[in-house]
């Protein structure tokens, strides 16, 4: 009898040994909107599984997460955001080389803008943006506006303008194929599954 995957959370599909491990550099801050924990379509629990400085942190409105302030971490925070006042991120990384805290706004692009707007901390921050920005493969929800990006697009371009194009590429195909999994997962049956797990 199949079992449910206490790990990916699958029965038919498990992808665990298909994950590659990412060896960047990146520090990444998940800055999670409270939904986002009951929905099935997150990626960023994808990104926590590749990429080892990862931290998920959930968004609270009036309450500033003390990991993404200036003050009480060990990294320069940064929030990933396209904004007016914004710089792009090779920009940001050739005038800051010392680590940054990378926060990336973990929802949708509708709840994204409303985190920024409504949290003044977050809009203190200074604010980086992606500069050669692809389209998106993710289907998964309603509404999807073009040239937007769900968070394992976001910190796969990140790691491309940063680090590496063939680290970036790895986390796409491995997307790619998820999404493929996803779907036959949501319909009841199991599509071949081939272990692409690598230390690149």
């Amino acid at each position: 009898m199949t079992q449910l995957c206490i790990k990916c959370g699958f029965i038919h599909n498990c992808y665990c040994e298909a994950i590659p491990t990412i060896a960047s550099d990146l520090c990444f801050t998940l800055l999670t909107h409270p939904n986002e924990f009951q929905r099935d379509t997150n990626t960023g629990k994808l990104v926590a599984r590749m990429v080892k400085q990862v931290n998920i942190r959930e968004w609270q409105r009036k309450q500033p997460d003390p990991y993404c302030l200036p003050e009480s971490c060990a990294f320069t925070p940064v929030l990933v955001f396209p904004t007016q006042d914004s710089v792009p991120l090779t920009q940001w990384q050739a005038q800051h080389p010392s680590t940054s805290n990378f926060i990336v706004l973990d929802a949708t692009w509708q709840e994204a803008k409303k985190m920024l707007n409504r949290s003044q901390w977050l809009q203190d921050l200074p604010k980086v943006h992606l500069e050669a920005v692809q389209s998106s493969q993710y289907q998964l929800r309603r509404n999807q506006q073009a040239g937007n990006l769900c968070t394992l697009e976001v910190c796969a371009q990140m790691v491309r303008e940063l680090e590496s194009g063939d680290d970036a590429n790895a986390m796409l195909t491995f997307f790619e194929q998820y999404l493929q999994w996803f779907q036959a997962e949501r319909s009841g049956h199991a599509l071949p599954i081939c272990s692409q797990k690598s230390t690149l």
